[in-house]
């Protein structure tokens, strides 16, 4: 180290750190490719994440995923419940977190500084996508609730402020000229119990197929369930997002699909992690697949057939790129940033 004291002690020493090194992370004698391939003089000692409000699809996610990390790739990871997607994409930006989840509309959005971003987020940087969420709200079957339209003059629950489903509910109201008597802000196990007892008409999620609260309601209080439909292609065009179909079976008596606004899930990270971490962490996501969709259903989702479509709005990490690339994947331009 800083001073050579007898070269037999330094041969000791150099055999005790590599066996130490070989030894972390693992137990017993296996050791993975990863760990002797991947040089980590300059990994940080560990690495914070940002997922959502508690009870949530992305903190399951998030955390199921973190834990694989810390066994695959060998790095701490602390997961923290913030105000989800936007939150995320501001606390990745100025360094306060390495990792986010998010939404790929508010980031695209942020890193071009439009919409909600007042200035450009250019800090980060996408790894990989998730799954496709689709907007979709709940009512009691006897709110007199059917359409988007209905919400006006009523009380209705957007989730965390700021929150992709309070922001694209806002935004699809200021376009279709509806006014609601109150948005409430708040988790979506207290909207439950809020509709039950009539102070809440309506809420929203934008979620996966078979969100909790819905698919619990559906069964305790056949609440209806419907999307944005008629104008979807519309307001997608306009927020630069998609649209699909809700398929039919997605909760208990829904028989047919249901049109409405759709958004990738993804994985964001600070543009200045070091390139053979993510690298590593990319590779080690898609290797354990079967371990994510364990974690939570959606996990079963994860596919490299959804990089191109799903995260190339903004530039990849150049370790995600790698991997990516080294899996015959032909990046567009945007996927690559100017730096």
């Amino acid at each position: 180290m800083k001073k050579i004291i007898k070269k037999s002690f330094n041969l000791v020493l150099v055999f005790t750190v590599t066996m130490a090194m070989v030894g972390c992370g693992k137990s017993g004698s296996e050791t993975s490719s990863r760990e002797e391939g991947a040089d980590q003089s300059n990994w940080p000692r560990g690495l914070s994440v940002g997922s959502a409000p508690s009870g949530g699809t992305f903190n399951v996610y998030g955390t199921g995923w973190a834990d694989i990390m810390t066994d695959e790739v060998g790095i701490n990871m602390t997961v923290e419940s913030t105000g989800g997607p936007i939150d995320n994409i501001e606390l990745v930006e100025r360094g306060d977190m390495d990792v986010g989840m998010v939404t790929m509309g508010p980031a695209y959005e942020g890193f071009k500084g439009i919409e909600w971003a007042e200035q450009k987020h250019q800090n980060i940087r996408s790894i990989f996508p998730m799954y496709i969420s689709y907007l979709h709200w709940f009512t009691m079957p006897d709110s007199g609730i059917k359409s988007l339209e209905d919400i006006s003059g009523k009380v209705i629950g957007t989730g965390a402020e700021g929150g992709t489903p309070d922001y694209y509910t806002q935004r699809a109201f200021q376009e279709l000229g509806i006014e609601p008597q109150r948005i409430v802000n708040g988790s979506f196990s207290d909207y439950a119990n809020q509709m039950r007892d009539g102070q809440m008409d309506v809420a929203g999620v934008f979620a996966p197929a078979g969100h909790p609260t819905i698919t619990e309601m559906v069964q305790t209080d056949g609440v209806e369930v419907f999307g944005v439909e008629e104008k979807s292609e519309e307001l997608a065009e306009k927020f630069d997002i998609t649209h699909g179909e809700l398929s039919a079976d997605s909760y208990e008596n829904q028989e047919e699909e249901i049109d409405t606004l759709s958004i990738y899930s993804a994985f964001v990270v600070h543009k200045d992690l070091p390139e053979d971490l993510v690298y590593e962490m990319v590779k080690a996501t898609y290797e354990s697949k079967e371990k994510l969709a364990e974690v939570h259903q959606t996990g079963k989702d994860l596919s490299l057939d959804n990089v191109k479509e799903g995260i190339t709005s903004i530039p990849l990490h150049p370790g995600a790129i790698k991997y990516y690339e080294e899996e015959g994947i032909d990046l567009p331009d945007s996927a690559y940033s100017e730096e």
